[in-house]
């Protein structure tokens, strides 16, 4: 991936940017955009395919524990690369679309939660950094073999993007997503210029989410949104607008206690209610985190986020 700038955030500038962190388009396109679909079905390496599949998903359902990530994330890549006799082109195909988004899922877990709560202040930026450069090629890899006509025009002209996602193959929706999440995340740690490069682009693509499936990933294009409006328009963003948008977001996807987090941390603050800051990180420690048993790891890791920001309510409130 070709970064467009190595200027560094300051504390106050990582605030303020914090709305496009939540599922944006990103800078330049790496060469996975501009790789030939068909060449990233070719197979390097034997092996039991169905095996390493079923490994890395016995793996992933305990991705709550970072050494299970990391396996479930070694086997996928290994599997992406490894011979699968028993599928034809177009089903190998689909099965690597499905194992990069899974690719792009679990770098972005593992960085924004895992490396995430083990860090203290800026000291692991760069392996986080890292991790979320990875989840972004992997989803490169996947909007390439789901919609090979939008990563063309896309690898043409970067500039093409926000006209080209209008009209993108509702089969790379997943791929986008994480994709914008990963880019966003790494973007913010690598620099301001990396992150206004692209702005409209982060818009257009949460735009086209909603068109599609506003419900996705557990209303994630609405908790986009919301974190959106809290800085959008620069000087104090548009409360009435975040807190309709998270509400939404919660609306649909009630027991993913992410957005309750986020909204603690962006809304909450924004606003200055430490009152409703301290409801919804305790709300998220109290509640069941298998009540969506698919979420479960992850709600276990953002009731550890929601501890830590309760312990710095005072950073945040004066």
């Amino acid at each position: 991936m070709i970064r467009l700038g190595t200027t560094r955030l300051c504390a106050g500038l990582v605030i303020a940017l914090l709305s496009f962190v939540v599922g944006c388009s990103g800078a330049e396109r790496s060469s996975a955009m501009t790789t030939d679909a068909n060449k990233l079905t070719a197979a390097t390496e034997q092996g039991d395919f169905d095996k390493m599949l079923a490994d890395a998903d016995a793996a992933w359902q305990a991705r709550g524990d970072r050494a299970k990530l990391e396996q479930a994330i070694a086997t996928w890549e290994k599997a992406a690369k490894t011979a699968s006799p028993n599928l034809d082109e177009a089903a190998r195909k689909e099965k690597l679309a499905e194992i990069y988004t899974s690719l792009a899922r679990g770098y972005y877990l593992l960085a924004d939660s895992h490396t995430r709560l083990q860090a203290e202040d800026d000291e692991l930026n760069d392996q986080m950094m890292g991790e979320f450069e990875k989840g972004v090629t992997a989803a490169e890899k996947a909007i390439a073999l789901r919609d090979p006509k939008f990563a063309a025009a896309v690898a043409a002209d970067a500039n093409n993007w926000k006209t080209a996602v209008k009209s993108a193959d509702p089969k790379a929706a997943g791929p986008l997503y994480w994709y914008a999440t990963n880019m966003g995340k790494w973007a913010l740690l690598e620099g301001i210029a990396t992150i206004l490069a692209r702005k409209d682009d982060i818009k257009a693509t949460m735009d086209w989410m909603i068109q599609q499936d506003e419900t996705y990933f557990y209303g994630a294009p609405h908790r986009y949104f919301g974190a959106y409006h809290c800085k959008v328009p620069i000087g104090g963003g548009d409360p009435p607008k975040a807190k309709a948008s998270f509400e939404k977001a919660i609306e649909i996807g009630p027991n993913y206690l992410a957005t309750r987090v986020l909204m603690a941390e962006s809304y909450a603050t924004l606003v200055g209610d430490r009152e409703l800051f301290e409801t919804l990180l305790n709300e998220t420690i109290a509640a069941n985190p298998d009540a969506d048993p698919s979420i479960g790891p992850e709600n276990r890791l953002e009731q550890a986020k929601a501890k830590r920001l309760l312990e710095r309510a005072d950073d945040f409130f004066y």
